[in-house]
């Protein structure tokens, strides 16, 4: 679940959660019976005062999204929407009028319909990159995105993007790297995606036990500084954390050995799952791509239209570069 806030934007900090956490249900990205953060562990993330989280959570409880069970915590409510179908149903049925007026039958008009679909789904659309410089990061994060996105991205590594360079029309990155492949790629549309970690994660690793001794393990050091950042950030204090990358031989042997708590990415717990000591506890350390970086990607896509002088194109409205998503203030970094 990715939230963010913005200080300086135009509804106050309780709505602009409250909102988020509306849409997350209605998209079915917060499903029913999901259990929802604790308000310490929320506010701490968001960096927001717990009455306002509070605030949010009994509003969203009393208009029937959120349900608190008293010892458990609280929870997406299970209500069955039919609001897309509202929408939609009103559009339909006007449709289906319109084409009676002009003498077209439902057979027809259904024909019409599937086969204007077909030559949007076949329109001119980007050759979207996905930029990571490890093959890890690479592959998750694109495997995110490809759930998302209309056009599946192209993964490619750091170290292969000016050979790919000429195949590509938008290029996407997490924040960590944007101004590096701007630079690589002064003449390409780059957005940059804000990677946050899950709060689940966040909230299990701030119920450990203050003397655990906890492994916390990445593919590259900036993997690493990236995590502890976000560990930092909602005030988890950790005297015993140790780190190690997958490169970094003897020293991953040794905070293994020694762990409690072993803390990485899914991927890299693939790699791990043989080294790690039976005693220890494993805690995946999952990331996510901030829903409104996706959005913004999923905008320029959509406007996106091939240049009359070759393949690569700019966005319609605007030849801006922008980083996407970043939160007013402070955010979590990227993973």
């Amino acid at each position: 679940m990715a939230l963010r806030v913005r200080r300086d934007g135009p509804l106050p900090i309780a709505e602009q959660i409250a909102a988020q956490l509306r849409g997350l249900i209605r998209a079915g990205r917060l499903r029913a019976g999901e259990r929802l953060p604790p308000v310490r562990v929320l506010a701490g993330f968001l960096r927001v005062n717990r009455n306002t989280v509070a605030k949010v959570y009994a509003t969203l409880e009393r208009d029937g999204a959120l349900v608190t069970t008293q010892g458990r915590g609280t929870f997406v409510a299970a209500v069955s929407s039919r609001r897309g179908e509202e929408t939609i149903g009103p559009l339909i049925d006007r449709l289906l009028d319109e084409a009676a007026a002009h003498g077209i039958g439902e057979a027809e008009l259904h024909a019409l319909v599937v086969g204007r679909a077909a030559q949007r789904a076949r329109a001119d659309r980007p050759r979207v990159g996905f930029v990571e410089c490890n093959t890890s990061d690479l592959a998750y994060f694109s495997r995110q995105l490809a759930a998302r996105l209309r056009v599946p991205p192209v993964p490619v590594l750091l170290s292969d993007l000016p050979r790919a360079a000429s195949t590509l029309d938008l290029v996407a990155t997490t924040m960590f790297h944007v101004e590096e492949v701007r630079r690589l790629l002064p003449h390409h549309e780059v957005v940059g995606l804000m990677a946050m970690p899950e709060l689940s994660t966040l909230e299990v690793v701030a119920q450990l036990p203050s003397d655990a001794k906890v492994a916390l393990v990445c593919a590259t050091e900036e993997g690493v500084r990236s995590k502890e950042r976000s560990i930092h950030a909602v005030g988890i204090r950790r005297p015993n954390l140790m780190t190690a990358t997958l490169q970094q031989e003897g020293k991953l042997a040794d905070v293994l050995r020694r762990a409690d708590v072993v803390l990485a990415s899914p991927k890299v717990l693939e790699r791990l799952s043989a080294r790690i000591p039976s005693k220890a506890r494993v805690v995946a350390f999952a990331s996510v791509l901030n829903d409104g970086a996706v959005g913004l990607l999923e905008d320029r896509i959509r406007a996106w239209r091939p240049s009359p002088h070759g393949r690569r194109g700019r966005a319609a409205h605007t030849r801006t570069r922008r980083r996407a998503g970043r939160p007013h203030g402070w955010a979590l970094p990227g993973a």
